[in-house]
């Protein structure tokens, strides 16, 4: 398995933002439990000597290319709330760092049906019903929400609530979430404008096409502090039925994934996860726009 490299420094920011087009949506709207694994026990053999993994000994994660808040450079790193995430599951599964590999992987690579190329990925992955039939998930690590992002000196720069942002040419990322959430918060009273990608949206934004961008609050912040310093997130929508979590993908049936949902649930009672979110997703403050 090769390790993958970091991410080149001059790679533009839309590049980088366009990348997370397809992983944050979801393809139903639904939110669907963790599929049940194959023959693996939550509180047995879950020792690295006896988990399936593709090679023995080593456990091998599927990503990628690296943005911020998620992976801050190379995902070997440890930096960034997945690269994180993914270090800490492996410890609970008994793993050292050095027996952690890393594979670059499309999104379509995660989702299909097909066999993978890694034991596990950490791709901002939502569960749904529909992938669920394709793939295993791990117990959710991330419950997300869609934030609103304007520019520092726009029109809607002071937007404190759905009604002041009333009229504003909103962008989305077409097809994923923010198309349903914009939607469903504003209907008729804004213009809304999908986009292929989340970081072409950003791009509109700061060259004034659009007045505001909706996309994961997460990616937001990230976007408005690092990629897009002259933007802000002025707060999130409301949610649009069951709540957008985020797991971790393994192939279907697999005999890792009620270990690897153990390990994310044990992480979750010992406050590490609350941990990493504080750490490295700054959205907690980020209040919901009435």
């Amino acid at each position: 398995m090769r390790t993958r490299p970091a991410l080149a420094a001059a790679l533009a920011p839309a590049v980088l933002l366009g990348l997370t087009a397809c992983s944050t949506g979801s393809d139903d709207g639904a939110t669907a439990e963790p599929a049940a694994s194959g023959s693996a026990s939550p509180t047995a053999q879950c020792a690295p000597d006896d988990l399936p993994t593709l090679t023995e000994g080593t456990l091998t994660v599927g990503a990628g290319e690296p943005y911020e808040p998620w992976y801050v450079g190379d995902p070997s790193s440890g930096e960034g709330f997945e690269s994180a995430l993914v270090y800490a599951v492996a410890a609970e599964l008994g793993y050292d760092a050095e027996d952690v590999m890393w594979e670059t992987v499309t999104f379509e690579q995660i989702i299909s049906p097909a066999i993978k190329p890694f034991d596990l990925a950490a791709y901002q992955t939502t569960i749904t019903e529909e992938r669920a039939e394709a793939v295993d998930f791990s117990s959710p690590y991330l419950t997300s929400r869609q934030g609103v992002i304007v520019a520092d000196e726009g029109d809607y720069a002071d937007a404190a609530s759905l009604a002041d942002l009333e009229g504003a040419r909103i962008g989305v990322t077409a097809a994923q979430t923010s198309l349903d959430a914009a939607e469903s918060a504003w209907g008729d009273a804004v213009e809304i404008t999908p986009f292929s990608a989340a970081g072409d949206g950003m791009t509109a934004l700061t060259s004034g096409t659009i007045d505001a961008m909706v996309m994961d609050v997460d990616q937001g912040v990230a976007a408005s502090t690092v990629y897009f310093p002259d933007t802000q997130v002025v707060g999130t929508l409301p949610d649009v039925g069951e709540p957008e979590q985020l797991g971790l993908v393994l192939d279907k049936d697999s005999g890792l994934t009620a270990c690897v949902s153990a390990a994310v649930d044990a992480l979750e009672e010992d406050g590490t996860l609350d941990e990493l979110r504080t750490q490295w997703l700054k959205s907690d403050d980020i209040e919901q726009l009435s």
